[in-house]
């Protein structure tokens, strides 16, 4: 990676900007219908229905992908996450900024669903190629995540010192139903202003001046949020989800799922 050199000052300024320009470039992962992940024998099943699942961001879809069984087609549409900044709020370090991740069920069957977030830091060019860095510390990016027991988050393939968590909604969700949020704010800790690289002491060539210059590690660079729902129908579930989604579950008479 090139490196930036910076005066203490403008170094820490110019990573607040960037940090600010996510705004723009920061991705969600398409919201999927689970039926890609299906055998023949469950896709024979689906060929009736329409099933179809919106990612919501404070309330308002950012992405959706349902399946027609009319024309046999998959229709996507949506934009990015963190769009909806407030207007004329410039970014902070540590300070806290409402993210509220959900999921609607936008087809015609019940559907069980899960919730993927990711989080990483990355180097974003100015066509929006994204290089991801995982090298850095995905920690200093903090999502808080509410409603554990509506949401179970799933260890076999969650850690909370890398980028990843896995949630399952334990309630089937009826069409037009929405969950409950899986998070609640977003914030970058403030010790990504003290991760440092390099420090460089120089004098002026007279003698008069001492330059020092501190390459700060995190200078320049973006962090990414992503977000990706998809759903399995509530018919045969616990072949349905692992077969989809590779997850052993039980599910109770009252249509409550349990991880096994």
């Amino acid at each position: 990676m090139k490196k930036h050199r910076l005066k203490k000052s403008v170094g820490i300024f110019a990573m607040l900007i960037v940090a600010a320009g996510l705004l723009i470039f920061s991705t969600v992962g398409g919201a999927r219908a689970a039926l890609t992940y299906y055998s023949q024998t469950y896709s024979t099943q689906f060929d009736m229905f329409d099933i179809g699942i919106t990612l919501l961001e404070n309330d308002n879809p950012v992405h959706q992908r349902n399946f027609d069984a009319k024309d046999h087609a998959f229709h996507e549409a949506g934009s990015k996450l963190l769009l909806n900044w407030p207007e004329g709020q410039g970014f902070e370090f540590g300070k806290t900024y409402e993210e509220k991740l959900a999921v609607q069920n936008t087809g015609t069957i019940d559907e069980y669903v899960r919730l993927t977030v990711r989080k990483y830091w990355a180097k974003v060019s100015e066509d929006g190629t994204i290089t991801k860095r995982t090298d850095l510390d995905p920690s200093l990016i903090q999502v808080n995540f509410i409603n554990e027991g509506q949401w179970l988050r799933d260890p076999q393939f969650s850690d909370d010192k890398t980028e990843r968590t896995v949630l399952y909604y334990a309630k089937p969700i009826a069409k037009g139903e929405k969950t409950v949020p899986a998070t609640d704010w977003i914030t970058v800790d403030t010790n990504v202003k003290a991760v440092l690289e390099s420090v460089n002491v120089e004098k002026s060539a007279d003698g008069a001046k001492t330059v020092i210059t501190t390459t700060y590690t995190y200078n320049g660079l973006n962090f990414v949020l992503e977000a990706e729902a998809d759903g399995v129908q509530t018919h045969n579930a616990v072949d349905a989800i692992k077969s989809a989604w590779g997850r052993g579950v039980t599910v109770g008479t009252d249509g409550t799922l349990s991880l096994n």
